[in-house]
């Protein structure tokens, strides 16, 4: 029989590949909530400091992964795929291919295939920006998805969503900006 953590580990795997279905996604995220529960409460932990139930941390878990995977399906709905892109700039795929390798488009990942937010491109061209700010983010502390997903979310500190002021022509102000997202 294998042990819980074998399980997580397991399931974390297969919902990299998973087709549409939430339940595996659900099921992974109770099944990591339940292992983290097994943990012991720490001997230095104040009393005061209540512990969550496991069912408490398997449904934060759950509605984070709802979350997520809403957040997938939009970005989903409004990207297109390397032929999609390679028409629309006139290149071939390869080229496309070529141009995300060097983080030059905007581009994640999903169920092995690469899709590329339509936001990016101004008929024939990517906007302008899009290419510096994108390789300013940092894609080793955080996935391509929720990197894709800054460019669309008010920034406080811009005072704007980065597309925003992209589309406005105040590139060196989002490229500074995705400098510091993930930094302390």
């Amino acid at each position: 029989m294998t042990t819980l953590g074998e399980q997580v580990t397991a399931l974390a795997q297969r919902l990299q590949y998973a087709s549409e279905s939430d339940e595996l996604a659900i099921e992974a995220a109770v099944l990591a909530a339940a292992s983290d529960a097994q943990r012991t409460r720490p001997a230095n932990l104040p009393d005061y400091v209540r512990a969550q139930t496991p069912e408490q941390v398997a449904e934060t878990r759950a509605a984070t992964l709802r979350d997520w995977l809403a957040l997938r399906d939009q970005m989903l709905a409004t990207s297109l795929s390397t032929a999609e892109v390679a028409a629309r700039l006139g290149i071939s795929s390869a080229a496309v291919t070529k141009r995300r390798q060097a983080r030059r488009l905007v581009a994640f990942q999903l169920r092995g295939d690469w899709r590329y937010p339509e936001w990016q491109l101004r008929g024939p061209v990517v906007l302008p920006g899009v290419a510096e700010a994108w390789q300013a983010l940092p894609l080793a502390v955080h996935d391509a998805l929720s990197l894709a997903r800054w460019f669309m979310l008010e920034s406080r500190h811009l005072g704007a969503t980065p597309l925003s002021l992209l589309e406005a022509g105040e590139a060196g102000r989002v490229v500074d900006a995705a400098s510091y997202v993930g930094g302390s």
